[in-house]
């Protein structure tokens, strides 16, 4: 698959950006995607375990985040692709179930996501791919807050 950053030559572009830094911006959303992995199945599992326990409330709220999360993965794929990667499989991860106290480790993770994008956007990005994160950033910040999803736009 062509690199589409060396197609468009983004120093002509001005978009900053140019093909030494291609790896950097690869590496950013490869660890973006491992990590958003890592939230999806955290959610999903929650999620089922509100649902048995009979709490619409929390299957509701935990279903919002796991969509949103999904989405954030589906986006940074995207982005790779675009840019002529061939993400690699990530294995499932796993982890508990619990939902006493899920709402403080949710908290705790969504900012380490925050602190995550916040420093992958100091970092010397394309125009694209900056839009992304940003709107990703968006979105664990409302995570953070509130602990809901719906966050993100199509």
């Amino acid at each position: 698959m062509p690199n589409v950053l060396e197609e468009s030559n983004p120093k002509e572009e001005g978009c900053g950006v140019g093909n030494e830094e291609i790896e950097g911006i690869i590496e950013v959303l490869r660890e973006g995607r491992r990590r958003e992995k890592g939230q999806s199945p955290f959610y999903r599992r929650l999620a089922a375990a509100a649902e048995e326990a009979g709490r619409p409330d929390d299957v509701e709220r935990l279903n919002e985040l796991l969509a949103d999360e999904q989405h954030h993965l589906s986006r940074l794929t995207a982005r790779l692709m675009e840019l002529g990667d061939r993400p690699p499989d990530l294995k499932p991860v796993k982890g508990p179930t619990n939902l006493d106290g899920w709402e403080a480790e949710a908290r705790a993770r969504e900012a380490g996501e925050v602190a995550f994008y916040k420093g992958a956007l100091a970092r010397q990005l394309d125009g694209q791919t900056r839009q992304i994160l940003q709107e990703i950033l968006h979105s664990e910040r409302q995570h953070r807050e509130q602990l809901r999803g719906k966050w993100m736009s199509a």
